[in-house]
């Protein structure tokens, strides 16, 4: 009776662990967020690591009582459950101060924002959200110059083209160049 709870325990805390493994394993997979979050990456692969071997191990022996009745593996899975959520909470805590900087981005799902944010080595990337942060805004026109990529105008839904006033550069943090290209557009309309 004693080894079925334990086992019951050791599974609910496993599946506990494979959901948010496999919803933090995608976003910590990522160049750009590994750089943005290292103390957090860091305490990912640490857990990434427990998960890794765990499962190799599951994988050899797939007794489920030899599995979940091994020497203290119930508080192993108690403590890395606690770093994920730990991790989350810095996770959203870092949305939530993306979202701050730019606040169109509180349009986006957490999903979605985590995409963007993921790809800032490639602006192009933030195009498949645009509609979401600018109320009929379909795609900005990006030119390759010489020296560096450029967003020169904007497109809507029925395809209109507008032409900005001047050129947005689109470096850095992608929540500092949308605000420009936000400012871009005020201005480039007032200029109309």
């Amino acid at each position: 009776d004693r080894r079925l709870r334990l086992v019951q325990d050791v599974i609910d805390e496993w599946l506990i662990c494979q959901k948010q493994w496999m919803y933090l394993e995608n976003i910590f997979s990522a160049p750009d967020i590994q750089k943005q979050l290292p103390r957090e990456t860091t305490k990912f692969q640490g857990v990434d690591r427990f998960w890794r071997e765990l499962m190799l191990r599951t994988n050899k022996n797939p007794s489920v009582i030899e599995a979940c009745v091994s020497e203290g593996l119930l508080d192993k899975f108690k403590r890395n459950n606690k770093v994920l959520e730990e991790i989350k909470k810095s996770l959203d805590e870092y949305l939530e101060s993306k979202r701050l900087a730019f606040a169109r981005f509180y349009f986006l799902a957490d999903d979605e924002l985590l995409e963007i944010l993921s790809q800032t080595r490639n602006p192009r990337k933030v195009q498949d959200h645009l509609r979401k942060c600018f109320d009929n805004m379909d795609k900005i026109i990006f030119e390759e110059g010489k020296e560096a990529l450029t967003v020169t105008g904007m497109i809507s839904g029925e395809k209109e083209t507008v032409d900005f006033s001047q050129v947005v550069v689109p470096e850095g943090n992608v929540e500092h160049w949308l605000t420009k290209i936000e400012e871009m557009m005020k201005t480039t309309l007032y200029d109309w």
